[in-house]
């Protein structure tokens, strides 16, 4: 009996060398391939940083090339839109030069003339509303002058063209001509509004009387 009481702690105690060296077997890091980890996590995180930074930065510009392309194409479909919806008079107010247009139209549902012209001293498209009761003298005749206060349709603006198309009579042939003083409208008008980047042109067919 005394034999083998001897002999059970001695078993007992090999059995737990063995667990103790099995735990410091297991599989794991050392520190040299824990520094190699954090250098492939390092590099790659810069990168993954630098493509979104240049991502942004290039979205922003784009966005801001868009909104000013926008804002223009919206500029020319209000003009276009005015322009066919101009309404007819007797006396056409209608009057068009190469960098200016005068045109019947309304304001808080009052009769107005509209006229557009580029201003070259501020690279700017103006937009003037005039109430015929204030431009209208007592002679019935309209009067040239503003009477309202010009105010920004389109700022940075390189260029603004104006072009009228119509049917000679004389020759039986539709021309072009860059200025309108008759008392009729024309046929077509054509505007190009040049900027910083690229032109933009449209052709607007006018109502017949």
């Amino acid at each position: 009996m005394s034999e083998n009481i001897s002999l059970f702690p001695h078993t007992y105690s090999n059995k737990n060398n063995k667990s103790t060296k099995r735990a410091f077997t297991l599989p794991g890091f050392t520190l040299v391939e824990l520094l190699i980890a954090v250098s492939i996590f390092s590099v790659v995180s810069i990168a993954i940083y630098s493509t979104f930074f240049s991502g942004a930065s290039i979205l922003r510009r784009i966005r801001n090339v868009d909104l000013r392309q926008q804002k223009i194409l919206l500029r020319v479909e209000r003009l276009g839109r005015e322009l066919r919806q101009q309404p007819s008079y007797k006396k056409q107010l209608f009057s068009g030069a190469k960098a200016r247009i005068s045109f019947a139209g309304s304001l808080d549902y009052f009769p107005c003339r509209l006229t557009y012209y580029f201003d070259s001293s501020s690279l700017c498209m103006m937009r003037v509303a005039d109430r015929l009761d204030e431009i209208t003298t007592p002679e019935g005749t309209i009067e040239a002058g503003f009477k309202d206060k010009p105010s920004v349709f389109l700022s940075k603006v390189k260029d603004v063209k104006f072009s009228y198309f119509y049917f000679d009579l004389k020759q039986n042939t539709y021309k072009w001509t860059d200025q309108w003083q008759e008392d009729y409208l024309p046929t077509a008008v054509k505007f190009t509004i040049t900027d910083e980047n690229q032109e933009y042109d449209s052709t607007v067919f006018l109502p017949t009387a």
